[in-house]
């Protein structure tokens, strides 16, 4: 299966940054999203938008937007904080604070959730417990590997998994990987799409049975402005064709967004306890 996913979190994550200011980058934004939506419904297409809390907040015309496309929306923390900033109880309240807002909006129950920069691993497993109390069922903030400041994967197995917590079971949908010289290559989302050529992505979509993506509007937002940063390459290779590669990669393969996926699986075959 091939998952669909987006973290839509520009419109205040930018705010922290020299972008040009709201007058600049807000117009540019709003076109790269509407140009999104078009192309996925020109292609019948839907998918899984894991946006910001605050943006509920702060943008409700934009989550809006995104559901009254027939998009799923989950949940992507309140404010971005990475999990190794937050105690147990500061990410207790992000959690709840950013669900309640996402469904006092929408008007729905919010049941799926990525944590910033999948910033949930080892030694933050703690996260998992907290997603369930607050009706989290389906996780994606697993990084198969090393990545600061996630990574470090709760599980070495690339396929979804059923994990254990006090509170209970939560449904696990690891990032996807392959495995190229004895490496696991992650190239179905954000730097590693933009920087791969396209013909090894799509090699590699076709061998893998499970492919999770994930995408920024930041990767198709050429305008932005530069941030000068140890992180320049990783922020800014490729973006200048990314939204077309990405255009060819929904044209050469089916997706789906997680709610469908969620169905698709048979989970007594890969009931696992974590």
């Amino acid at each position: 299966m091939n998952i669909l996913t987006f973290d839509i979190e520009e419109w205040y994550v930018y705010e922290l940054y020299p972008k040009g200011g709201k007058a600049y980058y807000t117009p540019i934004l709003n076109g790269c999203l509407t140009r999104l939506l078009d192309f996925l419904d020109e292609r019948n297409t839907r998918a899984t938008f894991f946006c910001l809390g605050i943006m509920a907040i702060s943008h409700p015309q934009i989550v809006k937007q995104i559901a009254e496309r027939g998009h799923e929306i989950g949940c992507h923390s309140n404010k971005h904080i990475l999990l190794n900033q937050l105690s147990p109880e500061q990410f207790r309240e992000d959690t709840f604070q950013a669900i309640d807002r996402l469904q006092n909006l929408l008007g729905e129950k919010i049941e799926m959730y990525r944590a910033p920069a999948f910033s949930i691993k080892a030694t933050t497993r703690w996260a998992l417990e907290i997603l369930v109390e607050n009706g989290v069922k389906y996780d994606c903030s697993v990084f198969p590997g090393r990545l600061q400041p996630g990574g470090v994967a709760l599980q070495e197995r690339n396929y979804p998994s059923l994990i254990t917590t006090p509170s209970g079971i939560i449904y696990e949908f690891p990032l996807s990987y392959s495995t190229v010289w004895s490496k696991q290559l992650v190239y179905s989302g954000g730097g590693f799409f933009r920087f791969f050529p396209y013909a090894l992505i799509r090699s590699l979509t076709q061998k893998s049975e499970y492919n999770m993506t994930y995408f920024h509007i930041r990767d198709f937002d050429s305008q932005q402005k530069r941030v000068c940063s140890f992180r320049y390459f990783q922020s800014y290779y490729g973006i200048n064709g990314a939204y077309e590669k990405f255009c060819r990669y929904v044209k050469d393969f089916d997706f789906v967004p997680l709610g469908v996926a969620v169905k698709m699986i048979n989970w007594e075959r890969l009931l696992l306890t974590v």
